[in-house]
């Protein structure tokens, strides 16, 4: 493994991507509906993002393969030229919604990564970001009882 690689994932974090202005504590359970309501806070956040173009991105993504990778996690992704620079929008759901997920359990939480087409590796360190804080059972319990953004920055916070 090369070293350099392994220093610029660990220098890289996540809250550089995720802000108290990118969690959402949405009351539908519906999939359409939550990735659609992500993709609006994605635009509102300044982000570059076209609202249709992306949440389009985002279902031609799921209509491929489920983004429910296990654990009651989905991590919906999207890359466009339009979008200047990676953010991510974290969902934490009040209920059990259907995603088709790998383990076939529903999800409760949700991570949209949006970003430039031309940047694959950047998107593949966020991804591997999260994927450290998910497979943490605490930090994954903790994710899903959090009632606030503040609690769930926390579990990003040293990562």
């Amino acid at each position: 493994m090369n070293l350099c690689w392994v220093w610029r994932v660990n220098a890289m974090r996540i809250l550089d991507y995720l802000s108290e202005s990118s969690v959402l504590f949405p009351s539908s359970t519906n999939k359409q509906e939550i990735l659609t309501q992500m993709a609006v806070k994605a635009s509102q956040l300044g982000h570059g993002v076209d609202v249709q173009a992306f949440t389009k991105a985002i279902f031609e993504r799921e209509a491929i393969m489920s983004t429910g990778i296990g654990l009651q996690i989905a991590i919906p992704h999207a890359k466009l030229p339009a979008i200047e620079d990676f953010f991510v929008v974290a969902a934490i759901l009040g209920g059990d919604a259907e995603w088709d997920a790998l383990d076939k359990k529903p999800v409760r939480l949700v991570f949209m990564i949006g970003g430039p087409a031309d940047k694959q590796s950047d998107y593949l360190k966020i991804l591997s970001k999260i994927t450290l804080v998910i497979k943490n059972p605490a930090r994954r319990k903790a994710l899903m009882h959090a009632k606030d953004a503040a609690a769930v920055l926390a579990a990003f916070d040293e990562l």
